[in-house]
């Protein structure tokens, strides 16, 4: 999958140019609406808004679980509107590391295995077979500060250690883009710092961050914070 004509440069992760969806009802609901932007490789960017503004549709369309009703929408230089289902699933699992609310670790797997499932149904990648899995694992964890938690079991670790083992998975594939949803949702005060402390290390050594969630101080660590409210999205600086 290359680049299509008109792509942007390399440097951008995310373009959306006018992207809506529209869900069939009666009246249709127009959950998205001429949405536009711009991620640059690098960036950690929130997006921040209330209870049905429209944040899941947006993560959905990002994630490209959900097709939008228009626009175009450009993943790492990839033109996805044209693609099948399959060419879906394979962009999404190589440029794509996914952070949610809840960790979906296995309770009887250990850290290491959690991490190493990542790949148990992702097509291998050249240089990254089955045989180096253990060891990228055990790096992924000791990038996220875990390196002394391979052997625990998920019950063991404190939240905020389950979310950066969750983390630690997504950054297993070495993805383009952390989609993260509600990544906090579940935490208390300190875990929560000891994420968002993570977020900035990781940002600090080149990854793009795209954090979706209701909470304005998880949203002011970005570098930049973008509002949705009723299908739209407003810039707003940090």
């Amino acid at each position: 999958m290359g680049a299509a004509p008109g792509a942007p440069d390399a440097d951008v992760v995310i373009r959306l140019e006018s992207i809506g969806r529209v869900f069939d009802s009666d009246p249709p609901v127009r959950a998205l609406r001429e949405v536009d932007l711009t991620v640059r490789r690098g960036e950690h960017v929130s997006v921040v808004g209330p209870s049905g503004s429209g944040k899941s549709t947006l993560l959905n369309v990002l994630g490209l679980l959900d097709r939008p009703t228009s626009g175009a929408y450009w993943l790492d230089g990839v033109l996805t509107g044209g693609l099948g289902d399959l060419e879906r699933t394979a962009l999404r699992g190589s440029r794509i590391g996914f952070v949610f609310q809840s960790f979906h670790l296995l309770p009887y797997r250990t850290v290491e295995e959690n991490v190493m499932l990542a790949e148990t149904y992702r097509a291998p990648r050249p240089g990254r077979g089955r045989g180096t899995r253990r060891e990228r694992a055990r790096e992924a964890l000791a990038r996220v500060g875990l390196g002394h938690r391979v052997g625990f079991l998920p019950g063991r670790l404190s939240g905020g250690e389950r979310q950066r083992v969750a983390i630690a998975r997504a950054l297993l594939g070495e993805p383009a883009l952390l989609l993260c949803d509600e990544p906090t949702g579940n935490l208390d005060g300190e875990n929560t710092e000891s994420v968002l402390a993570l977020f900035d290390t990781l940002q600090e050594q080149g990854m793009t961050l795209l954090v979706i969630t209701h909470d304005d101080a998880v949203s002011a660590r970005a570098g930049r914070r973008v509002h949705i409210r009723d299908g739209r999205l407003g810039q707003e600086p940090v």
